[in-house]
């Protein structure tokens, strides 16, 4: 039994030194939009942003005021009103009459072997007349001179896709530490720094902001090519790398903010689509494996000698780590007391989501149901296909 719990934790600590490891090179190495200086010009291209929005009447509104008052001069809005059944639709020909940057396209019926998100984009693609395209949720947030930041330093840089971090702003008790423990996660583990290599393939995406030029979309097979990936936003990116377009992965913390779900409920039944990207014993065990690498550490509390105290260098090491990320990306910070607890709000909605989708024979997402065998068909992300 001793030998299991101290491998346990020492698994746990090669864990959490290796994502220490990661953020603090990300924290070193990452672009961040606060340094990145407004800029006078004669003329800005024109910059269209595409909000796919599906029962958003809550915060619909606000959000898109705010988007049309940062103050990018060449700004236009395509909302796609993507198969609404509260006021989303109303809300969004009230924003477009008074405003003529908005256009609104109401999507009726979704055409067979689309998801109903990618669809939307596409829809709003077509639309859409900027040089420059930014597909952003329609719960974002974003500060007055965030665009002008953003795209006169892409323009310097040579960069064709930017995808950014935002600041998260979590409501309830179990939903903080969740999303705490998820951008850690996903800061630690997917190479950000290895993002801008051109040789690298690692690619990236963000839901919340991803800009993209015009003209680095059209050597792409386009957005068809996605259009059954669950994993939109990241596999947007990995559309873009594969065509050969320069990427950037920026820190937005004050500049966007991600007005996460509002109860963990809502954030369990957002993640419900996620069920039937792999086999069910594969995604558990899965599970399984990220809760002991988090929280393996603990079994040398109850243990002396060496284990005791790599199990407390892996507690205090764990604890820096959730704070300098919560500090670094604007969210909660008291998530870090508990470092390692976060994760399992975020392991019970993935464990959830799989026996759902294993129950179901597939998962309902955005209104519409969809096979497992149509969902894995559909994959890019971890798929060997090619654009």
């Amino acid at each position: 039994m001793q030998l299991l719990a101290l491998l346990f934790v020492s698994l746990s600590a090669l864990w959490w030194t290796a994502q220490a490891v990661a953020i603090a090179r990300a924290v070193r190495l990452l672009p961040r939009i606060a340094d990145m200086p407004r800029e006078a010009r004669p003329a800005w291209p024109r910059l269209s942003l595409v909000v796919p929005a599906r029962n958003e009447a809550a915060q619909l509104e606000a959000a898109v005021t705010a988007r049309l008052a940062e103050g990018y001069p060449e700004l236009e809005l395509v909302l796609v009103d993507d198969r609404s059944d509260d006021d989303t639709g109303t809300i969004a020909d009230r924003l477009a009459a008074a405003d003529p940057r908005v256009l609104v396209e109401h999507v009726s019926a979704l055409p067979n072997g689309w998801l109903g998100k990618v669809h939307a984009m596409h829809r709003g693609l077509a639309r859409a007349r900027g040089e420059w395209l930014l597909f952003s949720d329609a719960d974002i947030h974003l500060a007055p001179g965030t665009l002008e930041r953003v795209l006169a330093w892409a323009e310097r840089e040579g960069v064709d896709h930017v995808a950014a971090i935002p600041s998260v702003s979590a409501r309830g008790p179990l939903v903080a530490p969740a999303l705490a423990g998820f951008f850690r996660l996903f800061t630690g583990l997917a190479r950000l720094t290895a993002v801008s290599d051109p040789a690298s393939k690692v690619a990236i995406g963000s839901g919340a902001f991803n800009l993209v030029r015009r003209s680095a979309l059209v050597r792409t097979p386009g957005l068809e090519w996605l259009k059954m990936e669950i994993g939109d936003d990241v596999a947007l990116g990995l559309l873009l790398k594969r065509s050969g377009a320069r990427q950037a992965a920026v820190i937005g913390e004050g500049f966007i903010t991600l007005e996460f779900y509002p109860s963990i409920k809502v954030m369990i039944r957002a993640l419900e689509k996620n069920g039937a990207t792999a086999p069910a014993p594969l995604l558990l065990a899965g599970v399984c494996a990220l809760v002991v690498l988090e929280l393996g550490f603990l079994a040398g509390l109850a243990l002396d000698g060496l284990a005791a105290w790599l199990a407390l260098f892996t507690l205090g090491l764990a604890i820096v780590t959730q704070a300098a990320v919560s500090r670094w990306l604007g969210l909660p910070r008291w998530p870090a007391l508990v470092p390692g607890l976060s994760v399992l709000p975020l392991a019970w909605a993935l464990a959830r989501s799989t026996v759902l989708a294993w129950r179901r024979g597939g998962v309902m997402w955005r209104g519409t149901f969809y096979p497992t065998t149509t969902i894995r068909a559909g994959m890019r992300l971890g798929a060997a296909a090619k654009p």
